[in-house]
C-alpha cells in the first residue's frame, strides 16, 4: 500500500524536486498565474500545466452561477418590504487576468452583491406596495437588471438574469391589498355580467327587429301578389270584353250545345237567347 501511494505521488514529487508547480484546471474553469516577475497575461483553460515553483495560480469558475439574496427595501410610501431575489451571471473567461487584478475571486461580494442591493433599493423606491405585489414585477426585474448591467459594464462579468421570486409585505399592507384585489375582481365580474346582459338584450332586439321586418316583407309580398292577381284578372276581362263579337258568342254557344248533345246524362238543348230561348229537344 505504501508503495502504491509513493508511486501515485511520484510525478508530483519529481516536479517539486525539479522546481515546478503543478496546475490542474477543471472543465468549465479558467486560471491565471502570479509569477515572481508579476502577473502572467496567459489565461489557462481546462487542462494540466507545469508552473514555476513560486507561482501562485488562481482558478475561476467560468460557468453560469446563481446567488440568492434577501433584500430589505422601502417603497415610495415608506413601507418596508422583503424581496427574495436571485441573480445569475458568469465571468468573461478571456478577461480573467483583468478580473483577478481588479476584483479577485471575491468579485461577487465586492461588486455584484452590493450593486444588486443598491439597484433594488433605487427601483423599489419608485413603487407602491400594491404595484410591486401585483402588476409591476416584470418591470421591476427589468429595471434592476438594466441598472446592474450599467454598473458592471467593463468589469469582466456578464449579467444573465435578475429574478424576484417572492415579495413579503407587512401584514396590514398585505390585507389591504387583498381587499383591494377582491373589490377589483368583484367589479370586473359585475362589469362582465353587465356586458353579457347587454349583449343578450341587443341580440333579442335584433331578433325581434328581424322578425318584424320579415313579417312586414311577407305581408307586403302577399298584398302585392293579390293586387297583381286582381289587376291581371281585370286586365283579362277587359281584354276579352273589348274583343268578343256576336259571331264569337254564337260559335261558343254552338260548341256548348254540341258537347251537351254528346253527353249521356239527361239534358235539354235550348235554342235562342234569354226569354226567347226555346227547348229544342230533351234527351234522357
Amino acid at each position: 500500500m505504501r508503495v502504491r501511494k509513493l508511486a501515485r505521488h511520484l510525478p508530483l514529487a519529481l516536479l517539486l524536486a525539479a522546481g515546478c508547480n503543478y496546475l490542474d484546471v477543471p472543465p468549465g474553469h479558467v486560471a491565471v498565474d502570479w509569477t515572481t516577475d508579476g502577473m502572467n497575461s496567459k489565461v489557462y483553460r481546462a487542462g494540466e500545466y507545469n508552473l514555476g515553483y513560486y507561482d501562485k495560480p488562481t482558478i475561476f469558475d467560468a460557468r453560469s452561477q446563481e446567488r440568492e439574496e434577501r433584500l430589505y427595501v422601502l417603497t415610495s410610501d415608506g413601507e418596508r418590504i422583503v424581496l427574495d431575489a436571485s441573480i445569475r451571471y458568469h465571468i468573461l473567461p478571456e478577461e480573467a487576468v483583468q478580473l483577478d487584478q481588479e476584483l479577485g475571486t471575491h468579485y461577487y461580494s465586492i461588486l455584484i452583491g452590493p450593486t444588486l442591493r443598491s439597484q433594488a433599493r433605487r427601483v423599489i423606491g419608485r413603487y407602491k406596495p400594491d404595484e410591486i405585489y401585483s402588476k409591476q414585477r416584470e418591470a421591476i426585474e427589468r429595471q434592476i437588471r438594466e441598472g446592474i448591467e450599467t454598473a458592471i459594464k467593463g468589469r469582466h462579468i456578464v449579467l444573465e438574469a435578475v429574478l424576484i421570486r417572492d415579495v413579503t409585505l407587512p401584514e396590514q399592507v398585505q390585507q389591504a391589498i387583498n381587499e383591494k384585489l377582491q373589490k377589483e375582481q368583484l367589479m370586473q365580474q359585475q362589469q362582465y355580467e353587465n356586458e353579457i346582459e347587454k349583449q343578450r338584450a341587443e341580440r333579442a332586439r335584433i331578433v325581434a327587429t328581424s322578425d318584424a321586418q320579415q313579417a312586414r316583407i311577407r305581408a307586403q309580398g302577399e298584398a302585392d301578389a293579390k293586387r297583381i292577381a286582381a289587376q291581371a284578372t281585370a286586365d283579362y276581362e277587359r281584354l276579352v270584353n273589348s274583343n268578343i263579337t256576336p259571331e264569337i258568342l254564337k260559335w261558343q254557344q254552338i260548341q256548348a250545345m254540341d258537347h251537351l248533345a254528346q253527353s249521356s246524362n239527361a239534358k235539354v238543348i235550348m235554342m235562342g237567347e234569354g226569354k226567347s230561348a226555346t227547348p229544342l229537344l230533351e234527351v234522357k
